[in-house]
């Protein structure tokens, strides 16, 4: 990301008041057409330029063990941009306190409340919180701890998601989230067993779904989709997952006896271990820092897949996945404890110890003489029990053998959670920031390649991927809902995924500039709605992007929108016979620019883009904006906004960016009239249709004076039957004048 940038803002007057004649002019063209048409019905600034001082990089170096490496020298390190090599400007350690300490500061700073801002400048941090193997003893120590660690440590480029690891398989539960208040919910819920995996995800492929649709839109840039996360889905049992005690002998409660117990948690181990191998294999892509943290009751190492378990800890560490381990029975202050009150007695150590103890017990035996030959077989085994105890049946050790081996740590045998939950962050956040010049100048918005090589090769250097060159515009730098549109603008070919329109439309003139307003048309039949069957309700999400691009091809201005949504079920059928409008105005010097548009439907993961040329030549006169097409006029329930050219006296102009309607539509024109101040000559303003080439109507009217802005809108009626129109606009004033016009259809009932 780049920072530090200087801008300078000039504010433009906008549009005022409609004009009465403009509602007058309705009826009399209506009139006009009264022979061959349907009576008409009443229808219900910123400039910014910016230069770039230099780009930030967060930097991760961790050693072969994964352990974080902070003692590193500015020379040992090198930066790329596009392969070329760059000169570092600045180059330091930063700690992960300082980075928590610098947070709060932000935060209370802004007085944020339940979500964190995202800081573009910093890498995003991805963290797993996953709950295994929980029985009724340890729910709520598992929840107790989550929720500080929510509470705690979520800080603004930190995103959290939430799994469950049981007899299903890793089961992803949650979308990857900065909403606290959201987490604390689905935490909650989780640790009880009360949410179903998310949609599309299964055990074997640990929620692919997950990481595509909230992350793979925005793997380039390191900055996830906004922060929309999934509601809870409640199911209507705890279900609880067995936890693995080997006993001394077979009894009511263990009916396998110890070697079926054994055997038993073998299989249970590797089925642990496929799935955590699987989480490996689709977090190791993603260039964010990657943590996973498990809170459960540990892990056994099955004796037989000693080598599995060693090439999974590889994985790891090469892909810069970090575990800490949090066992859940060590958080209990009455562990090992008998006394009477205490929760439990027991420990994931006790089963290593009774396994010890079957093996002393065969041991003392192996001296009888005429044993069965039950016996005899059960005194085999006496290698497989110690062999076992020591390497499976402490399933502490194996989380501590996960965690330590990938640069982690175990959180165990104490209830004093909170600072070691603070230390996991630190490690997290702990990096080098490097800062250098860009090369060039100016902004394309194309994506800029980023590359962090080391002189040492025995570490690891992890960063962002690269970042977009886009200015800051009105005061905003580029967010998390805009990466994947702006990803979509970088492939070649464009993508279209789905049919959209967008428009660019010429407005007012004034001081060297002028307003254009691109407005998008998105059927929403055209967007993926996500069931949620148990909240009743299905989920849209769509982002809306667009660029204004110089002749050399430099960004002058852009807006995003990024639009989330439920809508409940009996209103999806409705709504998807709707478009969703959305308009936002540009300000652009003379000359010839392009206009970039994108839409991505992100509950869908796919987009499709739309590129406008626009010729803007100087006024010189008195002028007519575009005329569009309008769906209806809306009543607004709040201040007019004096900078949007399609507000004005309390109501605005819903545009449409199609001029081929469907049959049955009731459009309306609209434009406005902008008379040229300095010129005494009387407005006159002439209005023709034509319909499939032939006139049906041709009006002139004098019109009034211009509202305080200069400006002068006019709604007109459309025609409604099917056809091929032309609308033609012309206005004089003295001996000056300007023309517009507009050709659009209305298709057959039953034509699109």
């Amino acid at each position: 990301m780049i920072r530090n940038q200087s801008r300078s803002r000039k504010r433009l007057p906008g549009m005022r008041l409609w004009i009465p004649l403009a509602f007058a002019l309705l009826t009399a063209a209506g009139s006009a057409q009264a022979q061959n048409e349907p009576a008409a019905q009443t229808p219900d600034n910123s400039v910014i330029r910016s230069s770039a001082l230099e780009v930030l990089l967060d930097v991760v170096v961790r050693d072969k063990r994964g352990k974080p490496v902070t003692d590193l020298k500015p020379e040992q390190v090198a930066v790329y941009e596009d392969g070329v090599r760059q000169n570092v400007s600045s180059f330091r350690l930063v700690k992960g306190g300082d980075v928590r300490a610098e947070d709060e500061k932000q935060a209370a700073a802004a007085q944020l409340a339940g979500r964190p801002k995202l800081n573009p400048l910093r890498t995003v941090n991805l963290v797993c919180l996953v709950f295994s193997g929980l029985n009724g003893e340890t729910r709520a120590l598992a929840r107790q701890a989550a929720r500080e660690f929510v509470n705690n440590e979520l800080r603004p480029n930190t995103f959290i998601g939430v799994f469950g690891l049981d007899d299903a398989g890793l089961r992803p539960l949650s979308q990857f989230s900065n909403d606290r208040e959201q987490l604390l919910k689905v935490v909650e819920l989780a640790a009880m067993n009360q949410l179903r995996p998310l949609a599309g995800s299964t055990s074997a492929g640990t929620g692919a779904a997950l990481m595509n649709a909230a992350l793979a839109a925005s793997i380039a840039s390191e900055v996830p989709t906004s922060p929309a996360v999934l509601a809870p889905q409640l199911v209507n049992t705890a279900g609880e997952v067995r936890t693995s005690v080997a006993g001394p002998s077979a009894d009511a409660t263990n009916p396998l006896g110890p070697r079926g117990a054994m055997d038993f948690d073998s299989l249970s181990g590797t089925r642990d271990l496929d799935a955590l191998a699987s989480l490996v294999r689709q977090l190791s892509p993603l260039p964010f820092q990657k943590t996973v943290l498990l809170l459960g009751t540990g892990l056994t190492r099955p004796p037989d897949q000693m080598e599995y378990w060693r090439s999974v800890v590889r994985s790891a560490i090469k892909g810069g996945i970090t575990f800490y381990g949090l066992d859940v029975y060590g958080l209990n202050v009455c562990q090992d404890d008998p006394s009477v009150g205490c929760l439990t007695s027991h420990s994931e150590l006790q089963s290593a110890a009774d396994v010890l103890n079957k093996a002393a017990q065969l041991s003392a035996q192996q001296a009888a003489t005429g044993a069965s030959a039950a016996l005899t077989m059960e005194l085999s085994h006496q290698d497989d029990y110690v062999h076992y105890a020591v390497l499976s049946a402490n399933r502490q050790a194996g989380l501590r053998d996960l965690a330590e081996s990938t640069g982690g740590f175990v959180i165990a045998n104490t209830n004093n959670t909170e600072q070691l939950l603070k230390h996991v962050m630190e490690d997290v956040d702990t990096h080098y920031e490097v800062t250098y010049l860009p090369p060039g100048e100016g902004y394309d918005g194309r994506f800029r390649k980023v590359e962090v090589k080391l002189a040492r090769t025995d570490l690891q250097a992890k960063t962002r991927s690269g970042y977009f060159s886009l200015p800051e515009a009105h005061g905003t730098a580029p967010g998390a809902g805009d990466m994947a549109a702006l990803r979509a603008l970088n492939e070649n070919p464009l993508p279209h995924a789905f049919d959209f329109q967008s428009q660019a439309l010429r407005f007012r003139s004034a001081n060297g500039t002028s307003q254009y307003a691109v407005v998008f048309n998105v059927p929403i039949a055209n967007l993926t709605a996500t069931p949620e069957p148990e909240a009743n309700r299905h989920r849209f999400h769509v982002s809306l992007l667009a660029l204004a691009k110089n002749s050399q091809g430099q960004v002058e201005d852009w807006f995003s929108r990024d639009v989330p949504s439920d809508v409940a079920d009996q209103y999806v059928p409705s709504i998807q016979t709707r478009h969703m409008a959305y308009e936002r105005s540009f300000h652009l010097p003379p000359g010839r620019h392009t206009i970039e548009t994108a839409v991505v439907d992100a509950e869908g993961n796919r987009a499709s883009t739309n590129v406008m040329q626009v010729d803007n030549a100087p006024a010189n006169g008195p002028e007519v904006s575009d005329i569009m097409l309008a769906q209806k006029v809306e009543d607004l329930a709040r201040a007019t906004d004096e900078s949007d050219p399609f507000e004005a006296s309390g109501r605005r102009v819903i545009p449409l960016a199609s001029a081929a309607l469907p049959a049955g539509s009731n459009p309306y024109l609209y434009f406005v009239l902008y008379p040229q101040k300095d010129n005494p000559g009387k407005t006159r303003l002439r209005v023709r249709f034509l319909r499939d080439g032939r006139q049906i109507a041709d009006r002139t009217v004098s019109i009034g004076e211009p509202d305080p802005s200069g400006g002068i809108p006019m709604l007109i009626s459309a025609a409604q039957k099917p056809g091929n129109y032309e609308v033609h606009i012309a206005m004089t004033q003295g001996h000056a004048s300007a023309e517009r016009s507009l050709a659009y259809s209305i298709a057959a009932s039953g034509g699109k």
